[in-house]
Formats: C-alpha cells, structure tokens, sequence
C-alpha cells in the first residue's frame, strides 16, 4: 500500500515539476534579456528588433550607416569613442533607461 503512494505521489510530482518550474516571473526573464551599451554588442542589439527601435530612437541614423556591420562586436559605449560627439553620454544614458524598462516590461 504504501508502496502505490508513493509510487502516485512522484507521478504527480513529475508532472507538476514543469509548470511548477516555469512561473510567469521565470517566463519574461527568460523571453526579456538584459542588454547594456557597455556590455551587449551591437549585432546583438541590432538582431533584436525592439533593441533597434530603442537605439533607432536615440541615436538616429546609426543603424541606417552601410558600415554598421563593420561595428558588429563592439558595444555602443566603445563605438561612441569611435564616433566623436555623434554619440554622446547623452544618448546612452537614454538607450540604457529604455533597455532597462524593455526588459522589465514598461
């Protein structure tokens, strides 16, 4: 007898262990990365639409530039060295207050 419950009881439990795992909370942080103009590289970025947008909205023309892709490893912060006073402290300041709310979900 006691046997078949706990036999019953890993059942449940390995069926449950799924949807148990994966809360909403777990969900969005695994759909939602973190980006950074000092960490996340520009073809990361570039490859994630809403990341364009947010960039695209603070640094215009940026991604329109036919070298972009020259940039693909560098981060925005290393690239504004590169770019003079077309990217200022400014603009990144503003595209990291926006990364941060996309990840949270503002």
């Amino acid at each position: 007898m006691l046997k078949k419950v706990a036999i019953a009881l890993i059942l449940v439990l390995a069926t449950a262990a799924p949807v148990l795992a994966e809360t909403p909370a777990t969900a969005a942080a695994q759909t939602k990365p973190v980006y950074s103009t000092t960490e996340t590289t520009l073809g990361v970025l570039l490859e994630d639409p809403a990341a364009k947008v947010i960039i695209d909205k603070h640094i215009p023309g940026l991604t329109d530039n036919p070298s972009i892709s020259m940039a693909a490893g560098m981060t925005l912060k290393a690239l504004q060295a590169m770019a003079g006073d077309k990217i200022t402290d400014e603009m990144l300041k503003a595209v990291d207050s926006d990364f941060k709310a996309l990840q949270s979900g503002k």
